[in-house]
Parts: C-alpha cells; sequence; structure tokens
C-alpha cells in the first residue's frame, strides 16, 4: 500500500473594502491596550476559526515595537489572519516589519488565493537568520536579521498576473500571482494573509510584527450578485403547472458566476426499497495520506444536485469509508459525517449529521442511527478522526480526481488535495448507500448555471410540475443561489406551489401570481389580465382597491399596518383571494 505524508499547516483570511490610489488599511497597534487580544481590539482582523479572544488570537505586546510602543506577537497556537477580499483584478502592495527572535525556532505567514482553501505562498524564517519562500512548488532562499526589525514587502499586480516579495530591502522573486505555494496550477486571486506560529521543519514558531499597511496601487473591479425577488415566492397552478420568475444580476464591475440549486421539503418519506444504489468514485485501489504529526483532520466528497436528482425523496442509510493501515492503532475521535451545501467552490458547509465509529484498517461500514433524507441538494458525505505520528488515515484511489472527490481540511477552511499538488489528484474512498422510493422534483430552474459580465441582468426561469397534486395539495422547497461573490455568496429564496385544481387550457381560469410574501415594500401581482385588486385585514375591513386594466400591478405596502392580509384579485374571468403578510 502506498503511504504518503502531508505537512500540516494552518491557513486563514476575511475582508476590507479598497479605494483607489490611497492606503486601506494601516495598523502599527499602538492603539490597543499591551496584554490585549488583536481581533478583540480590531474587528478589521480575524482568526483562523473566526474566533477573538481565543488562543488563535495574537496579542498585542510592548516588549518589541518597530514603531513604539506596541507590536503583535505571534506564538503558541497563535493563527491571525488579515483578509483582503477575493479580488480577481487590480495592483496592490502589503508592506509590514518583522522580528525573529534568536531564542525560538523563527517565523512563518502565508498569503491565500481563496479564503481558507488555497494559498498563494509561504514564507518561513529561521532563528539563524536565513529562510525561504516556497512558490510553484520551488523554495526560494533569503538572509533576514534575527533579533532585529527588518521590512517585508508583497506587491500584486492581478491585472498582469505578477507578484513579488521583497525581505529586508533585497529582492527575493517574482513570479505568476496564480502560481501556489506547491504548484503553478491555483487562482489568479487575492484573499487574506495569515500570520500563523509557525516555522521551518513544522516547529513553532515565535515573532513579531508591526506597522502592517496595505496600499492600493490601482483598484480591483468588483463584483456583486442579486437576486430579485429574494423573498418567498408563492404560486398557484392548475393540472398543467406553469412558470414564474426570477431576476439576477450584477451590479458590480466584475463578471460574477453562479449556480442556482433547487431543494425540497419532503413529508412523507417512503421507505419502502426500489434497490440500494452505492454513491461512489473509488475503483478499489487503495493508498493512504497522514500527517507527518498527531492532528485531527476529515476527509469529504461531494455528489452534486445533478446526481442527486434521481434520489429526491430517498434516504441515505450508511456511509463506507476505506482506512489505512494502522488505523486501529491509536485513532480516536472517529466519525462519519454528513454535510451541508457549501458556498461556490468552497467544499462542505456545516456538519448537518455525525455518528461515532470504531476505526479499523480497510472498509469501515457505518449504518446510520437516523437515515438522512435527501432533499435534492448536493450530498457531501466524509468522516473525522484523530490521527496519532505513524498513521495512514484515509485512503484513496489510484484514478484522477474530478474536482468532486478529495475535500480535507484541518481548521475551519476546506482545501482539495489536488489544490495541493498535481500529485494528489485522486479520489478518497468513500461511498454512501442509499435507498428507498424516489419522488419527482416539481421545479426545475433555467438556466441553473452562469456567467453574468458587469452590470448585467439575467432572467431565470422557474419551471413547476402539479403533477399528482390534488385540491389543497401545498408543496415547500427553497432555492438555493451560490455565488462567487465575497460579501453575498449564498441567497436562498423559499418557493410554496399550491394547486388549483384546473388547468391552463381551461379558458375561463387565469394563473394568478403574487408576489413577494411577505411584501416589505411593494406587492407584485401578474396575470393576464387583472381588472380589480380589494386588499382586506383580518377585521374584513378593506384597506386598498384598485381598478385596471393590465396584465401586471405592482402595489405600495410600506403605508399598511404590519399582518395579515386578504388579497382578493378579479380578472376578466374569475375572482381569487390569497393571504398575504406585510411585516
Amino acid at each position: 500500500m502506498k503511504k504518503l505524508y502531508l505537512l500540516m499547516v494552518l491557513f486563514v483570511a476575511a475582508a476590507f473594502s479598497l479605494s483607489a490610489q490611497t492606503v486601506v488599511f494601516s495598523d502599527n497597534f499602538d492603539s490597543y491596550t499591551a496584554g490585549a487580544y488583536l481581533a478583540q481590539s480590531n474587528s478589521a482582523w480575524t482568526t483562523w476559526d473566526n474566533a477573538p479572544g481565543t488562543s488563535q488570537d495574537g496579542v498585542i505586546s510592548s516588549a518589541q515595537a518597530a514603531s513604539a510602543p506596541n507590536s503583535l506577537y505571534i506564538t503558541g497556537s497563535n493563527d491571525q489572519v488579515y483578509p483582503f477580499g477575493n479580488y480577481t483584478s487590480g495592483h496592490y502592495t502589503l508592506t509590514f516589519n518583522y522580528y525573529v527572535p534568536s531564542t525560538g525556532n523563527g517565523g512563518y505567514f502565508n498569503i491565500q488565493h481563496i479564503l481558507l482553501s488555497q494559498w498563494a505562498l509561504e514564507c518561513y524564517f529561521n532563528s539563524t537568520g536565513d529562510g525561504y519562500l516556497s512558490v510553484g512548488g520551488t523554495d526560494y532562499n533569503f538572509t533576514s536579521p534575527t533579533d532585529a526589525w527588518f521590512p517585508i514587502e508583497f506587491d500584486v499586480d492581478m491585472d498582469n498576473n505578477t507578484a513579488s516579495l521583497t525581505v529586508n530591502n533585497v529582492a527575493v522573486h517574482t513570479w505568476p500571482f496564480n502560481y501556489q505555494a506547491g504548484n503553478t496550477n491555483g487562482t489568479n486571486q487575492l484573499a487574506g494573509i495569515n500570520f500563523y506560529a509557525g516555522a521551518p521543519n513544522n516547529a513553532s514558531g515565535t515573532y513579531y510584527v508591526d506597522d502592517f499597511v496595505v496600499t492600493e496601487v490601482s483598484a480591483a473591479l468588483v463584483g456583486h450578485f442579486a437576486v430579485n425577488p429574494e423573498t418567498p415566492i408563492n404560486v398557484s397552478f392548475g393540472v398543467d403547472g406553469g412558470t414564474s420568475t426570477v431576476e439576477v444580476s450584477n451590479p458590480g464591475d466584475a463578471p460574477i458566476n453562479y449556480r442556482i440549486v433547487p431543494t425540497y421539503e419532503i413529508t412523507n418519506v417512503n421507505p419502502a426499497s426500489t434497490g440500494v444504489d452505492t454513491l461512489s468514485y473509488c475503483n478499489e485501489v487503495y493508498s493512504s495520506l497522514g500527517f507527518n504529526n498527531g492532528v485531527e483532520w476529515e476527509a469529504a466528497a461531494e455528489f452534486p444536485a445533478s446526481q442527486m436528482t434521481a434520489h429526491l425523496g430517498r434516504t441515505l442509510n450508511a456511509i463506507n469509508i476505506h482506512l489505512g493501515a494502522g488505523a486501529d492503532d491509536g485513532v480516536t475521535n472517529a466519525k462519519i459525517r454528513v454535510y451541508a451545501m457549501g458556498e461556490l467552490n468552497s467544499g462542505p458547509g456545516d456538519v448537518l449529521y455525525e455518528q461515532d465509529f470504531t476505526p479499523a484498517a480497510g472498509w469501515n461500514l457505518v449504518q446510520l442511527t437516523t437515515p438522512f433524507v435527501l432533499d435534492g441538494g448536493d450530498l457531501w458525505i466524509g468522516a473525522t478522526a484523530y490521527q496519532p505520528t505513524g498513521v495512514y488515515l484515509f485512503s484513496f484511489d489510484d484514478m484522477p480526481g474530478n474536482g468532486y472527490s478529495a475535500w480535507y481540511r484541518t481548521g475551519s477552511g476546506w482545501n482539495t488535495l489536488a489544490n495541493l499538488s498535481a500529485s494528489y489528484n485522486f479520489n478518497w474512498c468513500i461511498k454512501g448507500a442509499v435507498d428507498g422510493t424516489p419522488v419527482t422534483p416539481w421545479m426545475t430552474v433555467s438556466p441553473n448555471t452562469g456567467t453574468l459580465n458587469a452590470a448585467q441582468t439575467q432572467n431565470v426561469t422557474i419551471t413547476y410540475n402539479t403533477a399528482g397534486m390534488s385540491v389543497g395539495d401545498v408543496k415547500n422547497g427553497t432555492l438555493h443561489f451560490f455565488s462567487d461573490d465575497y460579501d453575498n455568496g449564498v441567497v436562498t429564496v423559499d418557493v410554496t406551489l399550491s394547486f388549483s385544481g384546473v388547468g391552463v387550457d381551461d379558458p375561463s381560469v387565469i394563473n394568478i401570481t403574487l408576489y413577494p410574501n411577505p411584501a416589505v415594500e411593494n406587492l407584485n401581482i401578474t396575470s393576464e389580465q387583472i381588472e380589480r385588486v380589494e386588499i382586506y385585514n383580518l377585521n374584513g375591513q378593506m384597506v386598498f382597491a384598485g381598478t385596471y386594466s393590465d396584465s401586471q400591478v405592482s402595489i405600495p405596502t410600506e403605508g399598511f399596518a404590519a399582518g395579515m392580509y386578504t388579497v382578493k384579485v378579479k380578472t376578466a374571468s374569475q375572482t381569487t383571494t390569497h393571504k398575504i403578510v406585510i411585516p
């Protein structure tokens, strides 16, 4: 069995706003109280686990300072992060002063392409005055003082895909910025910097940072993502179903990628077996990976919504994971896990389900105590455990990975092993066993993926299937809008479908749609022909009446008292009533 070790290093990042041709952020740490935690003192900073005030948070120190009286002290388990944001354009410089004591093990920092997922470079400092930059899979040596302050400058021009590092006023290297620390296939994107208490040879580092300055040479172009309406959608159709439209737009000035996934509320699970289906990417040829020090880490694989549509309403009943030789020797805290959908290209989301198991070398089949109902979204399954030194924990096969199958993390941020190194392009040996009777999805989204250019707007059509519904039936679901908008990565819109009992081929019936509900600013009503709208409060008092001759009506609701209302809509052929909420 092939066995490989990985170096364990933790990485992090977060976000800020940028202005052209100016210093966009600076911190000399002098306005804080010595002994205070940095991220607690200034929310522009954070930690790996976004946990200000914990052991990950660096401490303000007066023991050393390039500009008196204070600096940032990194040691122990400190894991400080300064976020830039996911910028793919613009030109920036990052400068700070650095101090490495000769009595410690040295120092370390990294810069990230993707927040908590892909790092652009790693920089190591020995306490003997030498160090090295790791980028593009190559190490570049430099020298620097110990027991003395010296400047560091990182320059990144994403418009031209170039980066350079200068240590103690000496240029170390210039390279294409899209390189990663370990290879040349990364992303031309700036996410953040991480001051981690690391050092060469995986030792624990001790160092000081002062006079941290971020300067914008030329502004980044930033995309944004918006959904309209972003409030619940309530539609009612007959036997032929129908459609509604949601608008997605990019009011920013750089392209935005998006993806839309419908999920469904499953109220009646039918456990009747239709045959067990195994979800897997593993081709049954096993090697294993481990970290060179003891660490708790986890592995996960994704089965995207496109694969899960056929399993809607069924249940995940077991997870089977292959572990390497020695997995029963000191491995503890082993759990299988099911995760929520994560943000776009960022790995799994929150843990939805976990269950302990006793690890052993080979396949570990864990029957779920509570079967997990499949709602049509991406399914993420995996396992976590504490791996002692000398153990090769999670197994992989010998086939090329597909981008879904080899995610891992040692802290709060997920990464793919293929991003770590091209030699780790494979599939985890993780399987899911699914059974039960599937149900038919009743929403179809078109388009469900795309790219919005700057200032572009696009209509997304949701098609509703009412087959099998009876009068009075109501179905509930959710539309999940994922995008690479740094500030608005996930938007969810609840959807309610009710059944009117007639088809659109009946000339006496016209479909009527009201949205949003709740109606915060306006109530929009669409139909083929609207003649009159009346709104009544819970006391039966008419609070609004309007006469129209149009297919779309928008009624301002800001002047209405908060509460539930009945809306009566009269068309040329029918009168219908609907319930709405005005918050």
